[in-house]
């Protein structure tokens, strides 16, 4: 029952692209304004876009975060003055003096995208079909803990579509809660009854465990309401912690001294210190490896 967080973080390709200013013309830097003053290019550049990118125009959550993306983005320096191409340099230029006078445009021109002046995210067209998938980790945990080694290829080569799975999840399911359910007694924890009694249960208000693995394995997201397992999820949710909780505990039994909720698990010492590193605070935020 460790906690465990995997974490996926795709990056974009930029691509380096040219164009004249953003109005048509093509301006001519003001070498005394726009002139970096001593210090890396990175330093310029987040310098630049912590006085003139804030508010609505930020594109950074502060001066960390931009010198950490900075860093591992491999920007090339590209020529001082450049107004267009994907280089630090451009990203220096819109930053500084156009940033100050008009930063809604000229923000996101300096920011890591580059939206289509200092760069461009190169996003894949090709049609599904041309694809493989190779594994369905949609809802946390799902594949990995219900579906047997025997049914695991068959499993990744269906559609999203896991309601003819239900059998395979049930059977593993019991076969968790005949493994485990004297050890859950044994620790002062209730299990739930392997089967309907597990699944009907909620997650969050509305949200059953049924619910989020039939009809698909996937985990959805809903802009309306608030963030968080499992509405999307964020880094610091223990989403596993939580999903073991509402799959083998009988919520609102008792847990020892208290009530057995989607959060006891989380509550408990399962996990060695070690493994409970705090989050970055700048890209790309998630804790160093940690090796046993």
């Amino acid at each position: 029952m460790n906690k465990f967080l995997i974490s996926s973080l795709a990056f974009g390709t930029l691509a380096a692209i040219g164009c004249g200013g953003d109005d048509g013309a093509t301006p001519t830097p003001d070498a005394a304004v726009d002139a970096p003053p001593a210090g890396t290019l990175c330093e310029t550049y987040c310098a630049n876009m912590d006085a003139n990118c804030t508010g609505d125009n930020a594109q950074y959550l502060n001066t960390a975060d931009c010198m950490s993306f900075c860093a591992e983005a491999g920007w090339p320096d590209g020529a001082p003055g450049a107004m267009a191409g994907n280089s630090l340099e451009c990203r220096v230029y819109h930053s500084g003096a156009p940033a100050a006078s008009n930063g809604a445009l000229h923000c996101p021109h300096a920011g890591p995208t580059g939206d289509g002046v200092c760069g461009t995210v190169d996003f894949r067209t090709d049609a599904p079909t041309a694809y493989t998938r190779v594994d369905a980790m949609g809802m946390p945990a799902v594949s990995t803990a219900l579906v047997g080694s025997t049914m695991k290829n068959a499993y990744n080569d269906a559609s999203p579509d896991s309601s003819g799975f239900v059998s395979e999840f049930v059977t593993n399911l019991t076969g968790v809660h005949a493994a485990l359910d004297d050890d859950l007694t044994g620790l002062g924890l209730t299990p739930c009854a392997a089967g309907s009694t597990c699944v009907s249960q909620e997650v969050a208000p509305g949200v059953s465990v049924a619910s989020l693995i039939v009809p698909s394995d996937s985990l959805n997201v809903n802009p309306a309401a608030a963030a968080g397992f499992p509405n999307g999820r964020k880094l610091s949710d223990p989403v596993i912690d939580v999903t073991l909780a509402v799959i083998l505990l009988r919520l609102g039994m008792p847990c020892g001294a208290g009530t057995c909720t989607p959060a006891t698990l989380a509550s408990l010492p399962l996990n060695p210190p070690a493994n409970d590193v705090a989050f970055s605070t700048a890209f790309p935020y998630v804790a160093p490896i940690h090796a046993p």
